[in-house]
């Protein structure tokens, strides 16, 4: 089902992957593609995980983010399987928009208020899903210096978006934050993929 394109001020939000490849237009700040992931995924056990975070050429990384699940501690199972290949769906999908060979990949199990200012990120473009919990909070406009900002908008669990960093624009970076959650008992699970020149040989 096609959901029809909608434009704000900065962002352009539609229905399709396609729809991030508008992060390439110099008045796009953040490409939102909206959908919806699998109900699978809500059997994943996110008591003794670790996070996730290396670096791989997007040739290498099935058997990289399957080692990094595996260190990690994710159970294997169906949910696991859903994820490993959304991610590789995911990182590809970047990989292409951006013209990189290497991306940088983190899974991160949130439960405090991380990133809970609005902030704009030093990349040039950063993709953020939250598979888990409540999805990202960001600005439709640049008021971020305002203390109770008026535009908050806040993406939906297994929304994609790619958010254009200050290095791509220092202008009109997109502006987010993690929702704050701390002390509420809820969980987040999210992925972060960045672009990244070289492999990780740590």
């Amino acid at each position: 089902m096609s959901v029809a394109v909608r434009e704000r001020s900065i962002a352009l939000i539609a229905g399709n992957t396609e729809t991030l490849n508008a992060i390439r237009d110099e008045s796009v700040s953040i490409a939102l593609w909206e959908r919806v992931v699998s109900s699978s995924l809500s059997k994943l056990n996110l008591d003794s995980i670790a996070d996730v975070r290396f670096t791989a050429s997007v040739d290498a990384l099935p058997d990289a983010l399957s080692d990094a699940l595996d260190e990690a501690d994710h159970q294997r199972g169906s949910a696991r399987d859903i994820l490993h290949k959304d991610i590789l769906v995911l990182a590809n999908r970047f990989a292409q928009v951006m013209e990189t060979e290497y991306v940088e990949i983190r899974l991160e199990h949130i439960t405090t208020n991380a990133c809970r200012k609005f902030h704009t990120d030093y990349v040039t473009a950063r993709l953020i899903t939250t598979y888990l919990g409540q999805g990202t909070e960001w600005l439709d406009s640049d008021e971020h210096g305002n203390s109770e900002p008026s535009n908050v908008q806040q993406m939906r669990t297994g929304d994609v978006a790619l958010f254009k960093g200050r290095l791509w624009s220092s202008h009109a970076p997109a502006v987010h934050r993690s929702p704050p959650i701390e002390g509420t008992g809820e969980e987040r699970l999210v992925l972060v993929i960045n672009p990244a020149r070289f492999r990780d040989t740590d």
